[in-house]
């Protein structure tokens, strides 16, 4: 009789415990009018939601895996990646869930989206390959072949995406509508960061092994020819600018500062201090964020002052930043 009831009671927390994988984590939806960033944290398997109007955290959502990039698909819904997990994750805003979104490969590194044609674009680093995902069917429809250790994307508006290869340091040129890459072209060793501007690909990164670059470089996406060189801060690792635009914001985490640069003029226009170890940057309508992986913030900075007007305290290492501003 002992042993039935044992064997009752180990097959019922058998049950509980299969019951429990795979459920969709809850989060409390953030309200429709409540401009809200979405942060991933590196330091600790999770993201927090913060109500940018209070500066405060709202929800915070214990994953299995970090994430190392978000992008939105529609308006409800963003895809995260992740470098150890098997699966992409979904974080539906309107819902207030986080769940496994399909299984594609560890070693995810980036993320882009092509509204056109509803193709996710997702960058593996264990298999060097960037995936065609239609995210009606969540199906992969293609595999391109990359350089070594894809870790970043630029899409351009004309069909083309620059994916960034981090070990090869190469910048693959795919054609999105063929899904076939057309050329390879070489840049500065150890790159990171990427951003296309309509005419140019602006590259960064650490440079040789024992030097410190202090320069962006601008590449031209058919020939592969280096065409210009600003001198910057300290090891210029992400990029942001808004569409059709000369302004450039280039964050340099060696020396812990964003510098706004002028692409045309090839001329710094200025600069501000961030917090430790800077990774990531986005911007909406006012205001541009950085997060600060080692001093656990994310530094906001006026669009129009270009200084410093709050810090966000967010635990556990701060990365990957998605916004949803209300208008």
């Amino acid at each position: 009789m002992k042993r039935v009831k044992y064997f009752l009671i180990c097959l019922s927390a058998l049950l509980f415990f299969l019951a429990g994988c795979g459920k969709d984590q809850q989060f409390t939806p953030p309200g429709s009018s409540q401009s809200i960033a979405v942060i991933s944290q590196l330091k600790k398997a999770s993201f927090s939601i913060v109500d940018l109007q209070k500066n405060k955290i709202v929800s915070s959502v214990d994953l299995k895996h970090p994430l190392t990039d978000l992008v939105h698909i529609n308006k409800d819904v963003i895809i995260a990646s992740s470098k150890e997990g098997q699966s992409l994750i979904e974080i539906n805003l309107k819902k207030g869930t986080a769940a496994d979104y399909m299984d594609v490969n560890k070693g995810l590194t980036s993320l882009a989206y092509d509204a056109d044609t509803n193709t996710l674009l997702v960058t593996d680093s264990e298999k060097n390959v960037v995936y065609f995902i239609d995210t009606v069917h969540k199906k992969i429809k293609a595999t391109v072949k990359t350089g070594t250790l894809p870790s970043s994307m630029a899409l351009s508006s004309s069909g083309t995406l620059f994916v960034l290869n981090a070990k090869s340091h190469s910048v693959s040129v795919i054609d999105i509508e063929k899904k076939k890459k057309i050329r390879t072209i070489s840049v500065l060793e150890r790159p990171s960061g990427i951003h296309f501007d309509g005419h140019s690909i602006w590259v960064g990164g650490h440079g040789k092994p024992g030097t410190l670059n202090k320069s962006i470089f601008a590449y031209d996406p058919k020939t592969g020819k280096k065409q210009r060189e600003i001198k910057l801060g300290v090891m210029p690792v992400a990029f942001f600018s808004e569409k059709n635009s000369s302004t450039l914001y280039v964050l340099c985490h060696g020396d812990h500062t964003l510098y706004k640069v002028n692409t045309e003029k090839n001329k710094l226009l200025s600069s501000v201090e961030t917090g430790q170890n800077p990774n990531y940057i986005t911007a909406d309508s006012s205001s541009i964020y950085v997060s600060n992986l080692d001093d656990n913030s994310v530094s906001v900075i006026d669009k129009h002052t270009f200084m410093l007007k709050n810090r966000l305290n967010i635990p556990a290492g701060p990365y990957a930043i998605m916004l949803e501003e209300k208008k």
